[in-house]
């Protein structure tokens, strides 16, 4: 799918433009840069994504939509005529209510600053409801690609249990204690995630902790890296970065949950996390239709990609953000 970028806003002297993946009259699906906060808070009050979409709403071609025309209920024949036109007013005051477009899109889940990647939004009220119960029932799909390294510091370490199920060749489940990260396998990281009150940016496996459970595949290994493809079951803060530090990794590039690099090294070339949204799976409102939205990879992570991890590239399609 081509992307059109039609958002773009200045901040700290620098243009940054919103690619749009989808857009209907209920739907909108975008590409987040890194480096963006998601939506306003007090540290963060301007130069944000949502600032973005709001001052540029105005360059949205025109939405034609209206309601449509319905034939009156069997019910109101009986009616004398000014409450038939009564009740054909007020059904499609409630039309425009739940199928016009919102005052503003609604954000339905969120990405850290320094990841990049898909973000849906409903236009309408009714595309709202429909999408906030795929999130609440975990139909929706979302997959990340994340590079990791072994490795990360030492307040990571679950402090309640934390669960590791490999997936092996035949579909069947077993737990393992200890993990080494080999290509085609497949884990599920299960442990409870809390703020760590040692310091409340971070995210911890905690006995305070809400339930998280994270889906690992390992696409590629090429020490010192590893290519992961990452698929969120549940949505905490922090959960793919917290839950891969508590198994003992750390995602290059990442300012919380790594040590610290060595000047000149791969890592340290890394400006920001390497941690991708790329692949969202919902269902359409009205339709009901299942549809795939795919974000490509950030020029950053594919000119990184393609001078220190080059295996990568076999595993992935650096256009469409699609492993092989």
């Amino acid at each position: 799918m081509t992307l059109t970028p039609i958002w773009s806003y200045t901040h700290n002297m620098t243009t940054t433009t919103i690619p749009v993946i989808y857009q209907d009259h209920h739907l909108l699906i975008v590409n987040k840069p890194a480096g963006l906060v998601i939506h306003p808070t007090y540290k963060n009050v301007d130069g944000t994504m949502w600032n973005a979409l709001l001052t540029d709403l105005a360059q949205l071609s025109a939405d034609d939509w209206r309601p449509p025309v319905l034939p009156d209920e069997p019910w109101w024949a009986g009616a004398p005529p000014h409450i038939q036109s009564m009740l054909r007013q007020k059904r499609i005051e409630k039309q425009w209510k739940e199928d016009g477009l919102l005052p503003r899109p609604c954000l339905l889940h969120r990405l850290d600053k320094d990841t990049s990647g898909i973000v849906a939004l409903a236009r309408t009220e009714r595309s709202r409801r429909h999408l906030v119960r795929q999130f609440q029932d975990h139909s929706i799909v979302k997959r990340y690609l994340a590079i990791v390294q072994q490795g990360a510091p030492a307040w990571a370490q679950p402090r309640a249990t934390f669960t590791i199920e490999k997936r092996s060749p035949e579909g069947s489940m077993h737990q393992e204690r200890v993990v080494t990260l080999a290509q085609n396998e497949e884990f599920v990281l299960d442990g409870p995630l809390q703020r760590d009150p040692d310091d409340r940016r971070r995210s911890i496996v905690g006995p305070a902790g809400q339930t998280a459970q994270t889906l690992v595949k390992v696409l590629v290994v090429s020490q010192p890296f590893t290519l992961l493809e990452v698929h969120l079951v549940t949505g905490r803060t922090h959960q793919i970065r917290a839950h891969l530090a508590a198994l003992g990794y750390s995602i290059v590039g990442d300012s919380i949950y790594a040590p610290s690099t060595v000047p000149g090294t791969p890592q340290a070339m890394m400006r920001r996390q390497f941690l991708h949204a790329y692949s969202l799976e919902l269902r359409r409102y009205p339709d009901n239709a299942r549809s795939h939205f795919v974000a490509p990879l950030a020029e950053d992570l594919v000119s990184w990609i393609k001078c220190y991890f080059p295996a990568a590239l076999g595993a992935i399609d650096a256009n469409s953000t699609i492993p092989a």
